[in-house]
């Protein structure tokens, strides 16, 4: 019998009541119906022999033993929530099947003239089935019979003419079923998933740009097209900004998701002359986390000083952090902090931030 067992699930999870077919049993079984009919008239031979199956009717017999014994194969609490009747200490058990039906035949004959000519008849049968092993059910009035895989063999003796001796033998398998009703947890919806190996940012490879200061997907200030990239500094000695925000669209952030922030970045030394100046900068990047009325909730912050950023070639730099549960939108920010003599700036490219994977199942209620 299929046996249910108990688990504990995190917090949060949807589930729904469905009712579902449960095979208890498969049985094969053959059926031999002989009879000996008697033709309208005489006959040569018989051509063939069409048979099928109607009105089949399969019902499950049912015992009421003492519930003791399948304790073994029920656990003990479960009894109560399936709807076993453990108070009673009785449980309804399926041991046998009661099948019946009719075999229904065309008899296709060449008479004294040479004329093939038919003639049908209908035989009844009825067989019990007893199952390997006994099957305690839920409900009785939720069992039932299904018929599968018919196949019937007719073979045949003609005797003097008109008597005809039939033996047919039909092979069908059955299934004893049982609808329950159980709980399943739902998949919750594909924005609610960790979707490892996609990029949250929009054009973090800086394609798409309005003007050459105005990136089309980015807030930006202080910025300028450069290389492909986006250059933080296009005043070395006046702050910078380059900002994004994450927003509730697919894919978006995932509660208790961890993320991390990758980008590739190069120092431009001297982009511009400044009077006295020399190379002094400070590159923040931070990865904030707001709630769903856009209250700031948590975030990681990380900075780099001018000696940490090659100047001639990109390195690239990652930042991880977790979201909280409250979490459905981030924000990802470049801050460029120059002293006043700075002659420098930064160039950022490549930005990807991906989750990696969730630290606890999670669902979000749909409105």
């Amino acid at each position: 019998m299929p046996i249910q067992y108990f688990y504990s699930e995190p917090d949060n999870v949807l589930c729904v009541k469905i009712k579902v077919p449960v095979v208890l049993a498969e049985e094969e079984v053959q059926v031999v119906v002989d009879n000996i009919t008697t033709l309208p008239e005489l006959a040569q031979k018989i051509d063939h022999i069409d048979a099928r199956l109607d009105e089949f009717n399969a019902r499950p017999v049912f015992l009421h033993e003492n519930g003791d014994r399948w304790i073994s194969v029920i656990e003990e609490e479960g009894w109560d929530r399936f709807g076993w009747k453990w108070s009673e200490h009785r449980q309804p058990v399926v041991k046998k099947v009661l099948v019946d039906g009719v075999l229904h035949k065309q008899i296709f004959y060449v008479d004294k003239n040479d004329h093939v000519k038919h003639f049908g008849e209908d035989i009844p049968f009825s067989k019990d089935v007893t199952l390997d092993v006994a099957q305690p059910v839920v409900d009785e009035d939720d069992v039932f019979v299904q018929l599968h895989n018919k196949k019937i063999d007719m073979r045949w003796d003609l005797r003097r003419g008109s008597r005809l001796q039939q033996t047919g033998v039909m092979i069908f398998q059955i299934k004893v079923v049982e609808e329950r009703q159980i709980f399943v947890q739902v998949c919750p919806r594909l924005d609610r998933k960790c979707m490892r190996g996609v990029n949250l940012v929009k054009d973090g490879t800086f394609d798409a740009w309005a003007t050459n200061t105005t990136p089309v997907f980015w807030g930006a200030s202080n910025v300028l097209r450069y290389n492909e990239g986006a250059l933080l500094g296009n005043i070395p000695n006046e702050p910078a900004s380059l900002f994004q925000f994450i927003d509730r669209q697919t894919p978006r952030i995932v509660p208790t998701g961890q993320y991390r922030l990758c980008f590739d970045a190069r120092e431009v030394p001297g982009f511009r002359e400044v009077l006295g100046g020399t190379a002094s900068f400070t590159l923040t990047v931070e990865l904030l986390f707001y709630d769903e009325l856009g209250n700031f909730i948590a975030g990681e912050t990380e900075s780099w000083s001018t000696a940490q950023i090659p100047d001639n070639g990109f390195q690239n730099f990652c930042l991880n952090a977790i979201a909280p549960e409250e979490a459905r939108e981030a924000l990802v920010r470049f801050n460029f902090e120059p002293n006043a003599l700075n002659t420098s700036a930064v160039v950022i490219d490549n930005v990807k931030l991906e989750c990696l994977r969730v630290q606890n199942q999670f669902f979000e209620p749909a409105f």
